[in-house]
């Protein structure tokens, strides 16, 4: 979920202002951003988000003040594969082509419609929203609804969308479905991921700057009450100051990320044997790897490494990205964090299957 639209929804809302809610629904080829991304259009000219490595937006923008005098949606459709070497005398260069469904947002409170968009993005656990982006009845265009990943999940799909008197492909789960009356874009929100770090030390400082840049929540944990401080750390959601020994009452959850560098090893232990048992995705220790397996032998002897989930934990911390300074580190340990979070496998691009290959002298293979 894109925290920057949220907020500026909140925006609009605050100030009464209209806005458009641009959301890509297909791409084909290679795109600079995959079906799902939205931007947001206010009222007074803001424009929040990106779909294009800016080649499409001003004409979004254009389309969008047309919208909020309208309040009727658009579908815009945009090809990029163009053969020559320009696309709108811009040179985009790009070789794919994507589908973009623009919405009115009323902040007026009585539209349905955007009373859903705001509610998309208040959700606090995973919610799967459906909307109809084309239909042969178009009063029924630009209407959604949401239900939960885990109903989307454990029902099946063709009976949720029946009770709107809808026919879906069985099977189908997310993205552009049709049933020939009409087209729905179905997609799973989900609120952004939480960081908690335990410890409050000169080197959490650039972290959470570097987290917060990626609009992840971020909560700060420490026993010494000098340390975890607004002063500190004033992009912080949460400081919390737990005494020696105890564990502070936070959410620990599958959307929970940690990181423990409080530098005290009786602290770090404790904080480790409880977040073991929990079912948080990713544990960061801070340190070498020697003083992982000091932290660990005790509470190895309680339950196997397959019992604890062991690879949840990741000691040394971060990508090895040659990282020295506290700040190149914090990009290190957010860059594993988004790795993680994505379920990538963080080598670099070029060597990945859409990477560019070199044949020869002359010859280039692109691959996309």
């Amino acid at each position: 979920m894109n925290i920057a639209i949220s907020k500026e929804i909140d925006r609009c809302k605050q100030l009464g202002l209209k806005g458009v809610l641009a959301t890509i629904i297909s791409v084909e080829g290679s795109t600079y951003q995959k079906a799902g991304t939205k931007c947001f259009l206010a009222e007074d000219g803001k424009l929040t988000g990106l779909l294009s490595g800016g080649c499409v937006e001003n004409d979004i923008i254009e389309h969008g003040k047309q919208i909020i005098d309208s309040g009727e949606t658009k579908c815009l459709q945009y090809d990029l594969r163009d053969n020559g070497d320009e696309l709108w005398g811009l040179g985009v260069g790009c070789n794919g082509s994507m589908e973009i469904f623009l919405e009115p947002y009323h902040s007026s409170g009585h539209d349905p419609n955007s009373k859903v968009i705001e509610k998309m993005y208040a959700v606090t656990n995973p919610h799967v929203v459906t909307t109809i982006v084309d239909a042969n009845d178009s009063t029924l265009i630009g209407e959604k609804w949401i239900v939960s990943s885990k109903s989307f999940k454990e029902e099946n799909v063709s009976s949720l969308f029946s009770k709107k008197n809808l026919q879906v492909e069985e099977g189908k789960k997310l993205g552009l479905v049709s049933d020939g009356k009409m087209k729905l874009f179905i997609e799973e929100v989900a609120p952004p991921p939480a960081l908690i770090i335990f410890g409050a030390g000169p080197d959490a400082v650039p972290l959470v700057q570097a987290v917060k840049q990626i609009g992840w929540h971020v909560t700060v944990i420490d026993h010494r009450p000098g340390f975890v401080t607004e002063e500190n750390f004033p992009l912080a959601d949460q400081l919390i100051c737990s005494p020696p020994g105890t564990m502070a009452n936070v959410v620990l959850n599958e959307n929970t990320f940690t990181v423990i560098m409080s530098h005290h090893f009786l602290q770090d232990q404790m904080v480790l044997k409880h977040l073991l048992k929990t079912n948080v995705p990713y544990i960061g220790l801070l340190g070498p790897k020697k003083r992982a397996v000091q932290l660990l032998e005790s509470i190895l002897t309680m339950k196997s490494v397959q019992q604890l989930r062991m690879d949840r934990i990741h000691s040394p911390i971060g990508l090895n990205i040659g990282a020295k300074t506290p700040e190149e580190i914090a990009f290190s340990i957010v860059s594993e964090l988004i790795a993680v979070y994505r379920h990538a496998s963080a080598a670099h691009l070029k060597d990945t299957e859409k990477g560019l290959r070199l044949k020869g002298e002359r010859d280039l293979l692109y691959q996309m």
